[in-house]
């Protein structure tokens, strides 16, 4: 069966093949209608019918507290709409206010919400005290 269709799914089905969109912004909403996430990308081509293909991405992914958002930072990478699958070849960020992580590949699976980082990966863990409210002096 086809995966069901999420926000960039569904926007890439309506972009023609091998058309150059530029500085496009795709947002994402809950079920309650609140923005869950937004994705930002200078340029988006549909390469065929399942392929989209975006250049200098950032993704931010809202949560219900500000310090919790996620934002996501990939040079290029290519999204499989049917398989919701997002994948990047180059060095990709992603940061929280608690920690940052970042490596020569990532690939994300939008369904399950599980993702990877091969290649060099770094993870950086900050004060964690901004998310538990109970940072030192």
């Amino acid at each position: 069966t086809e995966a069901p269709q999420d926000g960039m799914s569904a926007f890439g089905k309506m972009v023609p093949a091998d058309f150059v969109n530029r500085d496009v912004i795709i947002p994402s909403f809950n079920a309650e209608g609140r923005k869950s996430s937004e994705l930002h990308a200078e340029t988006l081509t549909r390469i065929d019918d399942d392929r989209l293909q975006g250049g200098k991405i950032h993704i931010e992914i809202y949560a219900a507290e500000p310090a919790q958002n996620i934002r996501v930072d990939l040079i290029s990478a290519v999204h499989h709409m049917t398989d919701q699958i997002l994948r990047s070849g180059e060095r990709s960020v992603v940061r929280r206010a608690d920690f940052e992580t970042s490596g020569d590949s990532m690939v994300f699976d939008a369904r399950t919400s599980i993702g990877s980082m091969k290649g060099r990966v770094r993870t950086l863990i900050f004060d964690t005290g901004a998310l538990s409210g109970k940072s030192g002096k």
